[in-house]
Formats: C-alpha cells, structure tokens, sequence
C-alpha cells in the first residue's frame, strides 16, 4: 500500500473520481453508528467489480478529515475488515492503513483490489462508475463473470495478489529455489517457477504461491493465509499418507 500524504493531501483537493471515495463515519461512543454495514459492503463491492479503488474513511464529500479517536479508529478498521469478508460474495481481500492528516485528524485508508470474480453484497451487485456506485445491470453483470472466469482457469496458487511485486519476494528464501542460470535472471527464473506473474494490466505481481513460498508474513497479503503440507510413505500420493 503506497499512498503518501503528498498524493492524499491532493486527492482531497481534487475530490470523489472512479477511483477515490470518501465516507464520513459518525460513531456511537467508540463503536462506528453510521454508514451500515450493507453501505459499506455496497461500496467495496463496487470497486471490487471495477478496477478497485480506495476508501478514506473519515472524510467528507467535500474532502474534510473529521478525525478520530485511536479506539474509534480501531472499531472502525474491525467492522470493515469484518464487512469484507462476511458480507461479500465472494469475500473482498482488502488491506487497511491508519492514517494522520496534518499530524492530528486520524482517518482509515482502505485499498479495495479488483476482485477476481462478480462481487455481491447485501443490496446487489454494484459497479464503480465515475464517481459512484450504480446496479449493474443482467447483461453487465454476465459480461462480468465471463471476462473474470478466464482468470480462474489457473490454479488458485497461480494467480496474482494485488499490491505486490518482485520486490515483495524475499531473497533469502527464493535464491535457493533457483540454479546458477536462474539467479543471474531472478524475475525470469521466478514467472517460470509461477512465484511471480502478470496481472491483467501487464504488471509483474507475486502470486499466491509467491506470497505463501517467499514471504515472512504472508498473512500481511493473504488474510488467513496457511500451507497445508502432506507427507507421504511412497512417492506419489497413491502411497500411504504418514502425516499431514
């Protein structure tokens, strides 16, 4: 997650676009009172169904911080991460930054990805246009699932994970995965082993397996993130399974 307050600050000047949306939260004490949880759901399932986006939660239409209390912050990033997994078919991975504007006026970042396939929520299914959220339409929303099942054809440790890159990739536990002509072209050497690979948009990503193989905290991309490992007597899995 890459925003700086430079390019923030700009977006509150520039506003809402197909890109930004900005929701004021009003609380009840600590715990967020208002938008529901079906807006919020309405809302990430939207970007997810477009080409994803952000949300600054804590802000207004007009592009004021309102600011917020450490506990109400914490309450607020619990019930959206919540809403994103819980009120969303299929589940939306987002990841969430808090943030300080000017040093004083705390507010929620929230980077929804590009979902990978037609996203519902409580009041349907949303699509991201301009700057707001509107019903997708039957033909739209089959066209949708069309385009977005092509990307299920891989195995699911082969597809790519929003927000990442060669970089995300540790050396210390890809170079032993590759041979001398392997570590003099590391990028190559891993699309080959599909440890990385090309999103939609032509940008090299890790992939699932990436994060899971080459990654110290996996759980930072890939939320509830775990390999499963089977040891076997023989050398296929028609064998008798030892442990697991």
């Amino acid at each position: 997650m890459r925003y700086t307050d430079e390019a923030i600050a700009r977006q509150l000047q520039l506003r809402e676009d197909s890109n930004w949306e900005f929701q004021q939260v009003n609380f009840s004490g600590n715990r967020p009172a208002t938008p529901s949880r079906s807006v919020w759901a309405d809302e990430i399932g939207a970007f997810a169904n477009a080409g994803g986006g952000v949300l600054l939660c804590g802000v207004s239409d007009d592009g004021k911080v309102q600011g917020m209390a450490p506990q109400q912050l914490a309450a607020l990033d619990s019930l959206i991460s919540e809403v994103a997994s819980d009120s969303i078919r299929p589940p939306v991975r987002i990841r969430t930054a808090h943030r300080v504007f000017r040093e004083k006026q705390r507010f929620l970042l929230v980077e929804v990805p590009k979902g990978a396939s037609q996203h519902d929520s409580p009041g349907g299914a949303f699509i991201r246009v301009g700057n707001s959220k509107r019903p997708m339409s039957s033909a739209e929303r089959l066209r949708l699932a069309q385009r977005r099942s092509q990307a299920n054809l891989f195995w699911f440790d082969e597809q790519t994970v929003p927000g990442t890159g060669f970089e995300t990739l540790r050396e210390a536990l890809w170079r032993p995965l590759l041979n001398a002509e392997g570590a003099a072209n590391p990028q190559v050497a891993l699309r080959k082993l599909a440890l990385l690979a090309l999103d939609e948009a032509g940008t090299l990503r890790a992939t699932v397996a990436g994060v899971l193989l080459c990654t110290r905290t996996p759980e930072r991309w890939i939320r509830g993130a775990l390999i499963t490992a089977t040891h076997y007597a023989g050398a296929d899995r028609a064998s008798d399974q030892l442990d697991a």
